[in-house]
């Protein structure tokens, strides 16, 4: 299994803002639930150290949105 990311861990990503492979890093932020509306607090993220884009959510946090999502 692969070690899981921990924030401030950088990889390479394709960010859709940027339109180029860019340098990425995962921190913790607010994710924010399309069709409900809720944000979730503290949720770690893969973001574009270019623009701030986020680009992904490790499947490591997929937990945590749908725990969050099926409280609300």
């Amino acid at each position: 299994m692969k070690t899981p990311w921990r924030a401030g861990d950088t990889a390479a990503n394709h960010c859709r803002r940027c339109r180029t492979v860019v340098r990425t890093r995962f921190e913790y932020r607010t994710v924010q639930m399309r069709r409900t509306r809720l944000r979730v607090p503290d949720v770690l993220v893969d973001i574009c150290t270019q623009c701030g884009h986020m680009i992904s959510i490790p499947p490591q946090s997929v937990p945590q949105l749908r725990e969050t999502s099926a409280w609300k």
